[in-house]
């Protein structure tokens, strides 16, 4: 297994109408529990933008499959496609066209699928801006110095970012920073991996969220996938301890996760185990834990960075220390790229507790349907504090060739 920064292909989701029952607000935030998905993505958008209103979060909640779709159709042509993210507050969906009539038929597609679009024509397509960013993290002038893979990508922008503190910034050199660069601030959060040594069991079946075990430590389990008639699950690899570790959940063995398959650099915390207990290997399906021992399923992955949008629902299926709600939390992405932390992914509205690194970050639609995102990774520090922020690393960054489990 190696590692890369993208796959190819497309989400391609239907879209049909929805009606949402009148949400009844707590304290806790919005949960997925499998049966009310409408009301989850209601809540996450008006936890993560306490302005929003109610008919305004309903509307945003119930369009997340036409935004889907307008990208796939944007993404037909990467060398045009710049990216896309949502604004939930106005309503309006942003895409980047490197060509004006890219940008015009952006807006007739989108009208065609019942969005308010602005397209904004562009310099760098999507794939431009990634191989910019990938340029950075791993190269030894100034200003990647510096940066100290503190490095991520801004659709709005049509910018590489990079998080540097105020003196990191005032060191530079003249002409340091390429235009194609925007210097944003780095973060002053405490954030800390979601690690734990000591957990309690959950079940014995292979699902996002479940308690996973070796010798000194436990994470969560994220998604199964397959290559080369190979089954693997994955958590997070900070979970991995730097040598070949054995796994295992309720007292079953897993497999073992070797060194080289625990990635933990720049935009990427991914471990892979590799599934050698002869029953957990014959099962094909593709499951999330709920709450207890109900699951639900995964219905396919985000197999472009292009497809993860600012704006999205996003559900983490996890081993909660202290969960504050019986069913899977939910929160908006706010960076898909976030150079203040390694450019991993962000969500808001929900801050994850020790043990939960390597649970499934999961795409919640209104329809109900749940599409692999990424492995959570790391959190502001606390359990269930604010602020609720926490970032995962995004399934398109690592490993080729993987068909991820479906059910």
């Amino acid at each position: 297994m190696r590692r890369i920064r993208l796959l190819t292909g497309a989400v391609v989701l239907v879209l049909s109408a929805t009606t949402l029952a009148a949400p009844a607000y707590a304290a806790d935030p919005a949960a997925d529990t499998g049966r009310d998905e409408s009301l989850a993505a209601v809540l996450a958008y008006r936890t993560v933008y306490p302005t929003i209103s109610e008919s305004a979060a309903k509307v945003a909640a119930s369009q997340q499959e036409a935004r889907k779709q307008l990208h796939d159709q944007l993404a037909k042509e990467p060398q045009t496609y710049g990216g896309g993210h949502f604004d939930p507050l106005s309503g309006v969906t942003h895409v980047a066209l490197t060509t004006q009539a890219g940008a015009d038929r952006a807006v007739e597609v989108g009208r065609s699928l019942g969005l308010s679009v602005s397209a904004k024509v562009v310099e760098r397509n999507y794939d431009q801006l990634e191989a910019l960013a990938e340029r950075l993290r791993v190269g030894t002038d100034e200003l990647a110095v510096a940066a100290k893979g503190r490095v991520g990508v801004e659709v709005s922008t049509n910018t590489v970012t990079v998080a540097l503190t105020a003196q990191e910034e005032a060191a530079l050199s003249k002409g340091a920073v390429p235009s194609w660069v925007t210097i944003v601030p780095a973060t002053t959060d405490a954030v800390e991996e979601d690690v734990c040594t000591s957990r309690a069991n959950c079940n014995d079946s292979l699902r996002a969220g479940l308690v996973i075990r070796r010798t000194g430590g436990g994470c969560s389990l994220g998604f199964t996938a397959r290559s080369s008639g190979v089954r693997w699950a994955l958590t997070a690899g900070h979970c991995g301890g730097g040598t070949t570790t054995n796994w295992s959940t309720a007292g079953t063995p897993i497999g073992p996760m070797s060194a080289v398959n625990a990635l933990n650099a720049g935009a990427v915390d991914a471990g892979a185990i590799q599934v050698t207990n002869s029953t957990y290997a014959a099962d094909t399906l593709g499951r999330i834990a709920i709450s207890g021992s109900s699951w639900v399923r995964v219905n396919g992955w985000a197999q472009t960075m292009s497809a993860i949008w600012v704006g999205d629902v996003v559900c983490v299926s996890a081993r909660y220390a202290a969960p504050a709600t019986s069913g899977n939390p939910c929160g908006v992405i706010t960076r898909t790229s976030d150079a203040a932390v390694r450019g991993l992914t962000r969500y808001e509205g929900y801050d994850p507790c020790p043990g939960d690194s390597g649970g499934g970050v999961y795409w919640l639609t209104s329809q109900g349907k749940r599409f692999a995102f990424g492995l959570h990774s790391r959190s502001t520090a606390g359990c269930n504090a604010s602020p609720r922020r926490a970032w995962f690393s995004a399934l398109p960054r690592f490993w080729p060739g993987l068909s991820y489990d479906v059910a």
